[in-house]
């Protein structure tokens, strides 16, 4: 089998996990996987898909989020500075879609990041 390469950012787990998802992904489609840590992306990639590791992902990215989504926000803002233009994302369509029309209320947001995940990782 060709491996045709695609720069995946994962987010939420880091290592953890990190073999098993993986190893679902490269049979679905094989590819490249860039790990996003707490410090945030690589500047070095640009990204064709994103996928969120956990249901939980942004408390690995915010110590303050049930008060303040800044931080959660800019990580999502640096996404989508960094895919790549030709991603086809569904996670990056909805990143751009929480980012122009952010809800209200605190309930709808971590509605919204938690919609991020898929537990069959294939909505990357």
């Amino acid at each position: 089998m060709i491996k045709s390469l695609r720069n995946i950012a994962l987010l939420g787990e880091g290592m953890t996990n990190f073999n098993e998802k993986y190893a679902q992904l490269e049979r679905e489609h094989p590819t490249e996987a860039v790990i996003i840590d707490s410090d945030g992306i690589v500047n070095a990639y640009t990204y064709d898909g994103f996928a969120f590791l956990n249901e939980t992902w942004y408390n690995k990215y915010s110590k303050n989020w049930q008060k303040d989504t800044s931080e959660i926000d800019q990580l999502l803002v640096n996404l989508v500075k960094a895919a790549s233009s030709h991603s086809e994302s569904r996670n990056l369509t909805k990143i751009k879609d929480y980012l122009a029309s952010p809800p209200d209320k605190l309930d709808d947001t971590i509605g919204i990041w938690q919609g991020f995940y898929d537990p069959h990782f294939r909505d990357i």
